[in-house]
């Protein structure tokens, strides 16, 4: 019989949220990393998908397949910008609304998505985003 599961934290702050994501602050490439979560917010998953020195790209449709898949609740997003500054760009933003719109029809929460340069984190649902 395997052992029980430890039980996580769960990531429902923007500290927890970015010691999730620590491993982003030091790439020197975009790389975009989501977190599938329970209803208590626990994780259930991730993946991480690795781009170039000033894009990255995840398909909607990955994320929302994801979710399905790990019947998540909730979800995080998380990426870096190498350059060091935190800013979203248009993209980001555009791209964060689209994707909330669609988990939303799935009954999927998108909790935030945070953009990681050096020691600063932007959190898109503190702009308002989401």
């Amino acid at each position: 019989m395997p052992p029980p599961p430890v039980p996580l934290r769960p990531v429902g702050d923007l500290a927890t949220a970015h010691a999730l994501f620590a491993g982003l602050t030091e790439a020197c490439n975009e790389i975009v990393a989501v977190a599938y979560l329970d209803p208590n917010r626990r994780l259930l998953g991730m993946r991480h998908v690795v781009g170039g020195r000033d894009h990255v790209a995840i398909s909607i449709r990955t994320v929302a397949a994801d979710a399905l898949a790990f019947d998540a609740a909730g979800v995080v997003i998380a990426h870096n910008h190498p350059s060091g500054d935190a800013t979203p760009s248009a993209r980001d933003l555009a791209f964060t609304r689209a994707l909330a719109a669609a988990l939303r029809t799935l009954e999927v929460v998108l909790l935030d998505h945070l953009v990681i340069a050096g020691g600063k984190v932007t959190s898109l649902r503190a702009m308002g985003v989401v």
